[in-house]
């Protein structure tokens, strides 16, 4: 795929975010190095390979911040949001598939969007929405053929 094919839109709200996630990785499945595992052009384990396991890490950090922003709001998870972007940043140093998917699947400008809803009206409900668009990802992921 070359670089000047636009990227999905990614619209962070209620009624989309399941079918952008979808998108993300119907995107990525069709790129040139294969973010999704393709046995005949990796190895396991290589370093530009995106594996269930690389973003279910992800997940279990946006799970835990979903669990807490449901029993404790807002306040009680921010240092936790701003814990994942710092992780989601270093992920991508580390594997230029993780980078490609948090760039594509826009991830860091989800979380800065986020710190901008800080104290308002509905900032739990957005962090919830994150928390479900990071989630819808990797089931998309695992459902177009993610490997561990």
């Amino acid at each position: 795929m070359n670089e000047k094919e636009e990227s999905p839109k990614v619209k962070f709200n209620q009624k989309d975010y399941v079918k952008c996630a979808e998108d993300v990785i119907k995107y990525l499945e069709k790129e040139e190095f294969s973010v999704i595992t393709n046995p005949k052009n990796s190895k396991r384990g290589s370093k530009d390979t995106l594996t269930t396991s690389a973003i279910r890490n992800i997940l279990s950090s946006t799970s835990e911040i979903y669990d807490m922003v449901r029993a404790q709001g807002p306040e009680a998870v921010r240092d936790k949001l701003a814990y994942l972007k710092v992780k989601l940043i270093y992920q991508s140093g580390r594997n230029a598939a993780v980078k490609r998917f948090v760039k594509v699947s826009k991830l860091i400008q989800a979380l800065d969007r986020l710190e901008r809803y800080y104290q308002k009206p509905d900032e739990k409900a957005m962090i919830i929405l994150f928390c479900r668009y990071m989630e819808a990802l990797v089931a998309y992921f695992k459902y177009h053929g993610g490997k561990d």
